[in-house]
C-alpha cells in the first residue's frame, strides 16, 4: 500500500519540478494505454484463478448480488453528497456546461468503457484457456504495472498547473465520502440479505464491509467464522466474501466513466470502496477529475483502515 503511494507521490514531485515540460501535458496517452495493461493483467488473474472459477456457480449469485447492491449504495450516497453538499455551480451555469459537453463526452465515456471491458475480458478467456506466457500470471508484473501506474498519475497530478488551486479548496467536508461509502454500502448490502436465506444479516454486512479489499477481507471471514459456523461455512462465505469484492473492483473500474455520468464525481470514488487510493485511483483521475485526487486519497486511506475493523465486529454478532 504505501508502496504504491510513494511511486505516486515521487511522480507528483518529479511531474511539478518538470511541469514546463510540454510533454507532461501528453501524459493520458500513456496512462490509459498503462489501465489497459493493467486491466488485461487483472483479466488473467480471475480467468486462472481455480478457486473463483470452481465456486462461480454455486456461490457467484450471493456474491454478485451483495457486490452490486453495495456498489449502487454507495453510488447513490455519493450523489446526494455531491448534490446537497459539493456541487457549486448555478443551475444556469450547469445547464450550460452540460449543453456544451453531454455529447462529445458521452461518446468518450462510452467508448472508454468498451474498451476496458475488451481489455479485461481478453485476459479472462486468455487465462481461461491457458493460452498465455507463464510469466504474465505472476503476481510481481501487475505490481510493477501498477507502480508504474501510479508514477505516471504522478506526473499527471505534479504537472497540473492548478494543483495550488487543488490543494487549497480541500475542506472538512470531504470526510463526508468515506461517511457515504459506508452508509450506502451497508444499507443495500441489509436490503440484499432479505433476499438471501442462507447466510445471515450480520454475515451479509461483513460482505459488504470488504468495499472492495478482497484479500483481507476474505481471509478475515473465514479465520472469524469458524469457530462459530464451522470451518466448511466459514470457507464458503470466505468465498463470497473474495468474489464479492472482486466484483466491486471490477465494476469500479468498468463502471466509473457512467457512474460518474449519471450519479456525478464522488460516485466513482465510493464505488471504488478501499481501492481508491491504489486500484481505481488512475480511471477516477480520468472520470472525476484531477481535483478530485486527493479525496480519492483520503477516502482509500479511511476505508482500508475501516475494513479489518467492521469486518471484525460483524463477524463477532
Amino acid at each position: 500500500m504505501f508502496i504504491v503511494i510513494g511511486f505516486m507521490f515521487a511522480g507528483i514531485l518529479l511531474g511539478y519540478l518538470l511541469r514546463k515540460m510540454p510533454m507532461l501535458q501528453k501524459i493520458s496517452t500513456p496512462i490509459s494505454w498503462t489501465i489497459y495493461l493493467l486491466l488485461f493483467l487483472m483479466g488473467i488473474s480471475v480467468g486462472t484463478n481455480e478457486e473463483v472459477l470452481r465456486n462461480l456457480a454455486s456461490l457467484g449469485g450471493t456474491a454478485l448480488l451483495l457486490s452490486l447492491s453495495g456498489t449502487l449504495g454507495s453510488v447513490l450516497m455519493a450523489w446526494l453528497v455531491w448534490k446537497k453538499v459539493f456541487l457549486q455551480p448555478s443551475r444556469e451555469e450547469e445547464g450550460k456546461q452540460t449543453k456544451q459537453s453531454e455529447e462529445p463526452q458521452e461518446k468518450v465515456r462510452l467508448a472508454g468503457s468498451l474498451i476496458v471491458v475488451a481489455f479485461f475480458l481478453s485476459g479472462a478467456l486468455l487465462g481461461r484457456f491457458h493460452l498465455i506466457p507463464s510469466a504474465l500470471v505472476q503476481n510481481e508484473l501487475s505490481s510493477y504495472v501498477l507502480y508504474l501506474l501510479m508514477f505516471q498519475v504522478g506526473l499527471s497530478i505534479g504537472s497540473d498547473r492548478k494543483l495550488k488551486e487543488i490543494l487549497f479548496n480541500l475542506r472538512p467536508k470531504v470526510l463526508l465520502v468515506p461517511l457515504a461509502t459506508m452508509t450506502g454500502t451497508l444499507a443495500f448490502s441489509a436490503l440484499a440479505a432479505l433476499f438471501i436465506t442462507r447466510w445471515s444479516l450480520a454475515d451479509c454486512l461483513a460482505v459488504g464491509s470488504g468495499f472492495g479489499y478482497y484479500s483481507l477481507s476474505s481471509i478475515l471471514i473465514t479465520q472469524l467464522k469458524g469457530a462459530t459456523i464451522g470451518v466448511q461455512l466459514a470457507a464458503e462465505l470466505g468465498t463470497i466474501a473474495l468474489l464479492s469484492n472482486i466484483i466491486r473492483e471490477i465494476l469500479a473500474l468498468l463502471g466509473a466513466p457512467l457512474f460518474a455520468k449519471w450519479f456525478g464525481p464522488l460516485a466513482p470514488i465510493c464505488a471504488g470502496g478501499a481501492t481508491t487510493m491504489d486500484t481505481t485511483l488512475p480511471i477516477i483521475t480520468r472520470c472525476s477529475g484531477k481535483d478530485k485526487v486527493f479525496i480519492s486519497i483520503i477516502h482509500g486511506i479511511l476505508m482500508d483502515f475501516s475494513v479489518p475493523f467492521l469486518v471484525s465486529f460483524f463477524c463477532s454478532l
